[in-house]
């Protein structure tokens, strides 16, 4: 079974443990190595969503508060590397964002911060200017809303977000590349070339991509899904484990099924 775990939250952000008791978890496990990536989420219009209340706590109208928050945060993880033998990364999910300016600010944080590794992880629908953004459990939560457009057509912007995501070079892997299926109108078929293009720059690029087991937690399967995950396989692409666990109880979910599946479809193996 695989002995490390790179999607991890705590209390920085939605978890529900601490990031110590997350740790301790993973040494009871017998993992070597585990991931702090807690989220991280900058968008100057952030308090626009619907779902604000909720996001609060895990989100950044403009990097100047992210940057004050995350370096303590990262502080506080290296002094926890101190107090155990399992090795601690540090890390973060951040949602890829394209108004105009937030990719080099990003690139500049980026600059100023100890961290080891990023994960993409995109949770927000926008419009064709980035400005507006909803989360997308809000929309899954209420079908009849839009982002001033056709569904589909924000689906669309969606992957081709992740595509510019991947292409930007901040990131380790991708995280569940097929989230937005939690959405009743979206249908895998009507993305194929978007999906195709996805995989395609985590090619060129040499990025991973995680097999996430949080949607077995709520009954939508793996993410990605077997079609999806398949395609990934066909182009040689690195892959992951992933409980995207928010509290000790749930970290390594199901890890030697994923483990096992992975193993049948001979998929070839990433750690950092």
């Amino acid at each position: 079974m695989q002995r490390f775990s790179y999607h991890t939250h705590t209390t920085f952000s939605d978890g529900k443990n601490t990031a110590n008791e997350m740790i301790e978890q993973a040494e009871r496990l017998g993992l070597f190595e585990i991931g702090i990536s807690d989220h991280l989420i900058v968008h100057k219009n952030i308090a626009q969503t619907k779902n604000y209340p909720f996001l609060q706590k895990m989100t950044f109208s403009n990097f100047k508060d992210a940057y004050e928050r995350c370096s303590k945060h990262i502080e506080e993880l290296r002094r926890l590397q101190k107090e155990h033998q399992i090795k601690i990364k540090v890390g973060f999910e951040t949602d890829y964002f394209i108004y105009d300016g937030w990719h080099d600010e990003m690139s500049d944080f980026l600059k100023k911060i100890d961290y080891d590794y990023l994960i993409n992880g995109n949770h927000f629908l926008m419009d064709k200017t980035g400005e507006y953004i909803e989360d997308m459990t809000y929309i899954a939560k209420n079908p009849n809303e839009d982002i001033n457009e056709p569904i589909k057509i924000s689906i669309q912007r969606h992957f081709e977000t992740m595509e510019k995501a991947i292409r930007s070079g901040f990131f380790t892997f991708l995280a569940h590349m097929d989230y937005v299926k939690k959405i009743s109108s979206y249908h895998e078929t009507d993305f194929h070339n978007e999906i195709e293009n996805v995989i395609r720059a985590l090619k060129e690029t040499n990025t991973a991509c995680e097999l996430n087991t949080k949607g077995l937690r709520r009954s939508n399967g793996f993410y990605p899904a077997q079609s999806i995950l398949e395609k990934l396989i066909q182009s040689d692409i690195s892959l992951l484990i992933s409980d995207d666990s928010h509290q000790t109880n749930e970290m390594c979910f199901e890890f030697e099924s994923a483990d096992q599946y992975l193993n049948n479809l001979h998929a070839k193996r990433f750690s950092l």
